[in-house]
């Protein structure tokens, strides 16, 4: 942040100081939240992925508007729920009225990995608002749909026609966020009012000195052996191929939808964050995936 400087005013006789904010645009991109995410099979523990996310455009605009009380403008907003065409009866008045939204969902994808160059990996871009290519969790026949029980952990549906019949398709599935942690140097951490203190940077004398202060939520997302599969049974025919290469982390408010007959379901959804990676494999009906989600407020 530089500061500037303005001697006087008309009457020559107060001092102003005006400050500018130098950050550089690879500066921003850095901003708010920083994260860890790992996905291994459940089974064998085995890493199939160790990288980070990308905080996107909803999940900015989220954070700005929850800090500073700002009311949300739905034209800076295209939901989920637009994308997909799965319409809220409560979306305006979720903004509006400015009604919590949870970041408690998290979504898959296969659209990450070029076609054209094998191996090559499309990194997320911060302006990004949806999926390249979004797997439902479950898919099922509108005939045989999940029980209300079943239905509880998912959100997002939609009904897809393929070969004739109408499937319920659930793009979203519901994970406990946990609660917040403070470390310092691996050790738990609680903030005292001497900790505040004009120190010198060599001054090793602080009780902080040294280390940094870490304040994060952790949390894991499951996919268990029967959820995707489907989708790729009745699309592809087989799992033959089957991968997952995107998961994002979905912010909504889920409300009763009018225009559901009342079913709960997300109102004014969006992707908070993302992340992409190589292929990771669901090619055997009894693949399971965990992910272990950490995120870091900075």
């Amino acid at each position: 942040m530089g500061k500037i400087s303005v001697p006087f005013d008309n009457s020559g006789s107060v001092q102003r100081s005006f400050y500018a904010d130098g950050l550089s645009v690879e500066d921003l991109a850095s901003c708010g939240t920083a994260t860890r995410c790992i996905i291994k099979d459940s089974k064998t523990g085995k890493v199939l992925y160790d990288g980070h996310n990308t905080t996107v455009l909803g999940g900015r605009l989220h954070l700005l508007e929850k800090s500073f009380g700002i009311t949300p403008d739905p034209t800076q907003h295209l939901t989920l729920n637009t994308i997909l065409g799965i319409e809220h009866s409560e979306t305006n008045r979720v903004f509006t009225n400015k009604i919590d939204r949870d970041a408690v969902y998290f979504m898959a994808g296969k659209g990450a990995s070029s076609v054209a160059v094998p191996g090559k990996v499309f990194a997320p871009k911060n302006y990004e608002t949806k999926l390249y290519d979004a797997i439902p969790f479950r898919m099922v026949p509108v005939s045989n749909d999940l029980s209300t029980t079943e239905q509880e952990q998912y959100r997002l549906r939609r009904i897809v026609t393929h070969g004739g019949v109408d499937y319920a398709c659930y793009y979203a599935k519901k994970f406990e966020s946990g609660v917040i942690q403070m470390e310092y140097n691996d050790a738990e951490f609680t903030p005292l009012e001497s900790d505040t203190t004009p120190v010198d940077e060599n001054d090793s004398s602080h009780r902080l000195a040294g280390g940094s202060v870490l304040a994060y939520v952790q949390f894991t997302l499951n996919i268990t052996e029967e959820e995707l599969k489907e989708y790729f049974t009745i699309v592809n025919g087989s799992l033959a191929g089957a991968v997952v290469n995107e998961i994002g982390l979905v912010l909504g408010a889920d409300l009763a939808n009018a225009e559901d007959g009342g079913r709960r379901e997300l109102a004014a959804s969006e992707l908070f964050a993302k992340l992409t990676s190589s292929n990771v494999p669901f090619d055997s009906y009894s693949s399971s995936r965990i992910v272990e989600y950490r995120v870091y407020a900075r």
